[in-house]
């Protein structure tokens, strides 16, 4: 699964305006190092088209703060077993989210941007093999419990979607 470094800390006064406007307001997402504190927790995940790239039909992501600052994510499923991270680089505003699946896959993604709808860009390795493929997650905010993640890969030449996720907060 495309999931979700080091965040750069800012000064107590600064941070503040920032992780209490993500957490209420969904076009906040993504704005400095607090931008996605909102995932922070566990939820439950439902994927209409599993695959190898996607993952599994129904999984469960714990997000957590990691020691260096960054977010945590380790995600769990019927044979699946991912961990990744979300770092934020203040000096040129990127999140970036490298992860790796149990099975020697791993992928790295970044993005700029900002709000309720957000495009992360990439690459997908294949451990086995070493293949790199493009690939980019489409993820919507519904809300502060509920979003969804739209996983593609370019095949071919051609976006092709490799997994429908919807998931909420526990």
């Amino acid at each position: 699964m495309n999931k979700l470094g080091a965040f750069l800390m800012l000064a107590a006064l600064a941070l503040a305006p920032c992780v209490a406007q993500s957490q209420s307001n969904p076009m906040a997402v993504g704005v400095g190092p607090h931008g996605y504190d909102f995932l922070i927790g566990t939820w439950s995940c439902t994927n209409s088209m599993p695959s190898r790239m996607g993952g599994p039909s129904s999984t469960t992501l714990t997000f957590a703060r990691s020691a260096a600052g960054s977010i945590s994510v380790h995600v769990t499923g019927t044979n699946f077993d991912a961990l990744g991270y979300a770092g934020y680089t203040a000096k040129t505003k990127t999140w970036w989210n490298p992860s790796a699946v149990g099975n020697g896959d791993y992928s790295t993604e970044s993005s700029q941007q900002t709000g309720k709808k957000t495009v992360w860009t990439g690459q997908y390795f294949e451990g086995s093999t070493g293949k790199a493929t493009p690939i980019r997650d489409t993820y919507t905010i519904d809300s502060m419990s509920v979003y969804k993640d739209l996983s593609e890969a370019r095949i071919g030449g051609t976006w092709k979607t490799q997994a429908k996720i919807t998931c909420t907060k526990s």
